[in-house]
Parts: structure tokens; sequence; C-alpha cells
């Protein structure tokens, strides 16, 4: 067995999406709005908590 192969992927490859095209702003945005949503969650249970 070789060590120095890996199945992981180039590092030197451009974020692309499954059809192979990078990634667009839209993409960029719906997963930053799921961030935001899932932080005001976070906040919400904390502050219940703490209630």
């Amino acid at each position: 067995m070789n060590d120095t192969t890996s199945d992981d992927a180039a590092p030197n490859r451009p974020a692309t999406s499954r059809s192979g095209k990078p990634m667009s702003l839209r993409t960029l945005r719906r997963a930053g709005r799921w961030e935001t949503l899932a932080l005001l969650v976070v906040l919400l249970v904390v502050v219940f908590a703490f209630a």
C-alpha cells in the first residue's frame, strides 16, 4: 500500500457544485441565511434557559 496517495480532493481545486459549476453567490447567501437562523435559535434557547 502506498501512503502518499490520498482520496482527498486536491487543495488547489476551486469550490464547485455537483454540476461542476463554481458556487454561486445565491448558494453562499442561502448558507448565510441558515447560519443566521441557527444563531437565532441558539440565542432563543439561551434566553429561555436563563429566564
